[in-house]
């Protein structure tokens, strides 16, 4: 490696940790305290429901 390799290695480096850095920081202000209750019986009807009329052989 060349001194040139070696300063942009370490400018990469630098800019990944600042990116994750980043996101965890936006991770845990806004989405650390947020729950989502699962209820089996609520996740049963939304997969075992009819599709909607219309859906089928329908294009954009």
């Amino acid at each position: 490696m060349n001194l040139l390799d070696k300063k942009l290695l370490r400018k990469l480096t630098i800019v990944l940790l600042v990116k994750l850095a980043v996101l965890v920081a936006l991770w845990w202000f806004f989405v650390r305290d947020q729950r989502v209750t699962v209820d089996g019986n609520s996740v049963a009807s939304q997969f075992l429901a009819p599709a909607p009329a219309g859906a089928k052989g329908t294009r954009p």
